[in-house]
């Protein structure tokens, strides 16, 4: 699937294109997003903290029916519509002045926002099959990490100049970038709808008690992803010798390390049981980071320097082996007919993560120092290790699932002929 730096032509191509397009733009808002609403808007950082969790509440809302939606229509369009939806709602930014504004906007954005991001995953597994899905997913993470570089490097300008024009212009320039990623959207052949069965339920990814079951283990280990961004930083200042640059090389070995090693890691996982694996060590792997981590509290600035270096890489590597094997499992364990609604689901159970990450932290490694960075590393350890038992109910389900259905369709099929012999 992934060859040298370029997917093969096809849809992936495409795909892969716009990603970066819209990472770009991802990393500029990300840069100046909140300095725009404190320094320029005049909100305060407690507005603006409560607007965003008000928001990331309501956004729980979204994916499931549009990725739903995705699966009746089909997720191409969809997707696009959805994605022109987010460039213009950003550009409404630039209108607000008040608290309420800001909420009613951040509201809307984020809900249309989670239901764009599960319509993606379903054109995803639409256009790609079997291990190479899992190899998509990972080059289009890598893509994602270098978008979000480069934004970055561009919304540092808007930073240097630091006035409302500069920042502004970062927000036009995001929803150009993504405009223009959403129309090369187009170039994906058209997905077809999936059909619908009439006589069963319809909300089939909320009875699946697999998959949710493999879902929430998958959220509980993605709070790792937040220890980089919220826990590293204040531990790094407040409990450690290390200078204060070390924040910065972190996130340069993390972001490193996933651009190039993201689609490497990937290979060998090819269905759930590979994927369960992947997890389990990723858990184990991120016990051991948690204790260098908590370590690096002791001694000089070059040990804990030498020490906080070495956790962030074993953590990163934990990372790869977590987020390929979620790839595979969040597809794989889903019916191909309600790809978008199971993507809806998985979607809003890393939202529930993302949210819940900074208090657990807090409480956890902030709050209770070196027992809290071990009681963290324990959990990672014991969810990887619970994800094989899991994955493997939830893989038996399918199957099972799979073949009733299948045997149901020949009996219908049997007694169709039958009646149309007794004519």
């Amino acid at each position: 699937m992934v060859k040298g730096v370029l997917p093969e032509p096809g849809p992936l191509r495409a795909l892969a294109l716009a990603t970066l397009l819209s990472r770009v733009g991802n990393g500029l808002l990300m840069t100046v997003s909140v300095l725009y609403f404190t320094r320029i808007v005049g909100l305060s950082i407690a507005q603006v903290g409560l607007g965003l969790t008000i928001a990331g509440l309501f956004g729980l809302l979204s994916a499931v029916p549009l990725g739903h939606l995705a699966d009746r229509r089909g997720p191409r369009g969809l997707f696009v519509v959805l994605s022109l939806t987010v460039c213009g709602l950003s550009l409404v930014y630039l209108f607000v002045h008040t608290f309420w504004q800001f909420l009613v906007v951040s509201i809307v954005l984020t809900m249309v926002d989670r239901g764009a991001g599960a319509v993606r995953a379903a054109l995803i597994a639409a256009i790609t099959h079997g291990a190479g899905r899992v190899a998509a997913r990972a080059y289009l993470r890598a893509v994602t990490n270098i978008g979000i570089m480069a934004g970055a490097g561009i919304g540092a300008f808007a930073l240097h100049f630091d006035t409302g024009t500069a920042y502004r212009l970062m927000f036009v320039l995001d929803a150009v970038l993504s405009s223009i990623a959403a129309f090369v959207v187009l170039a994906i052949p058209r997905v077809a709808p999936q059909p619908h069965d009439d006589g069963g339920p319809v909300w089939i990814a909320l009875r699946d008690r697999g998959y949710l079951a493999v879902a929430a283990l998958n959220a509980g280990m993605s709070i790792h992803f937040a220890v980089l961004d919220v826990a590293i930083p204040l531990w790094v200042v407040d409990h450690t010798d290390a200078p204060r640059w070390t924040i910065a090389l972190l996130l340069i070995i993390n972001t490193v390390v996933v651009s190039l090693f993201q689609v490497r890691s990937s290979r060998g996982i090819a269905d759930p049981s590979t994927a369960a694996r992947a997890t389990r060590t990723a858990g184990l792997l991120l016990l051991a980071s948690m204790v260098l981590l908590a370590g690096a509290t002791w001694g000089n600035a070059a040990i804990a320097v030498g020490l906080l270096a070495v956790g962030a890489l074993v953590q990163v590597i934990a990372e790869l082996l977590q987020s390929s094997g979620s790839f595979l499992l969040s597809f794989d364990l889903a019916p191909s007919h309600a790809q978008g609604q199971y993507q809806g689901v998985w979607n809003t159970s890393m939202s529930i993560s993302t949210m819940v990450a900074p208090t657990v932290l807090a409480l956890l490694p902030l709050g209770l120092g070196v027992p809290g960075w071990i009681i963290l590393g324990l959990w990672f350890a014991a969810v990887g290790i619970l994800s094989v038992p899991v994955v493997r109910w939830a893989a038996a389900r399918q199957a099972a699932g799979q073949a009733a259905g299948q045997a149901g369709d020949q009996a219908g099929g049997q007694a169709g002929d039958q009646l149309v012999g007794s004519r």
